[in-house]
């Protein structure tokens, strides 16, 4: 029996991570980019989606849980780290003439460097109380859903296929079930372990939204409109952030 409600919870744990990022690539998908005005609107708003969830969500977190030298160390050797990922990825696969598809690439290694440590989450939960773990999927399921969105922009601007887009979103899931694994097998987690996984994911996506997705449309005539949405995008990203807040 208890064989099976670890299978089972196992595969919980998988679908929440792929459900919330699938739903908000699906969202991303529907809207339309035909406009440049939208276009930049929605590049800020992502930007500052990201911005809003490093700086409210996961570096705090980071920060609760260990120490603050240590996660600012983490956080500035992951964001060279991600500027070395890039310099590889332009030069072997000639990504400097399409910087949203560089850009969603980097995104969704940010995102899944952040997945792995929410996998940890529903894993100790459920090692604690199964109805806390089941409360802590549904959560994430509801917090992917923007890092969905966020993460199908930039392909969809770089013309990649709806499908192959819905795939790179399930990829990005996949480290929660992952991270859920590791939580159940081991029924401790070491939480220096879990602070650097998140001060990881934090300094990637500050590299992005800093290095990709800013410098994309503060060069841009609809600057203004875009500044405008990047802060409606922090506003929602901390409202988010508090309402998921157990």
């Amino acid at each position: 029996m208890l064989e099976i409600n670890f299978l089972v919870f196992n595969f919980f744990a998988f679908f929440c991570g792929i459900a919330g990022a699938f739903v908000g690539a699906l969202a991303g998908l529907v809207l339309p980019l035909n406009d440049e005005k939208i276009k930049d609107s929605l590049i800020g708003f992502t930007s500052g989606l990201m911005l809003g969830l490093i700086c409210f969500g996961l570096i705090p977190e980071a920060v609760s849980i260990s120490n603050l030298v240590v996660c600012i160390l983490v956080l500035i050797s992951s964001y060279f780290m991600i500027g070395i990922l890039e310099k590889k990825l332009t030069m072997r696969y000639l990504f400097s003439q399409n910087r949203y598809l560089k850009s969603g690439i980097l995104i969704l290694v940010a995102l899944s460097l952040h997945n792995f440590p929410e996998g940890l989450a529903i894993g100790s939960s459920f090692a604690v109380e199964k109805s806390f773990g089941i409360l802590v999927g549904i959560m994430i399921i509801i917090h992917d859903i923007p890092e969905g969105f966020a993460l199908s922009l930039p392909f969809k601007i770089a013309k990649q296929s709806k499908k192959k887009i819905l795939r790179y979103a399930i990829l990005s899931g996949v480290p929660t079930g992952i991270g859920c694994l590791v939580g159940s097998v081991i029924s401790y987690i070491n939480k220096y372990v879990v602070a650097g996984c998140l001060a990881c994911a934090a300094g990637a996506m500050l590299y992005v939204v800093m290095n990709e997705l800013i410098p994309e449309y503060s060069r841009k005539e609809n600057f203004k409109i875009a500044t405008v949405s990047n802060m409606i995008g922090i506003i929602v990203a901390l409202l988010l952030l508090e309402w998921l807040e157990l």
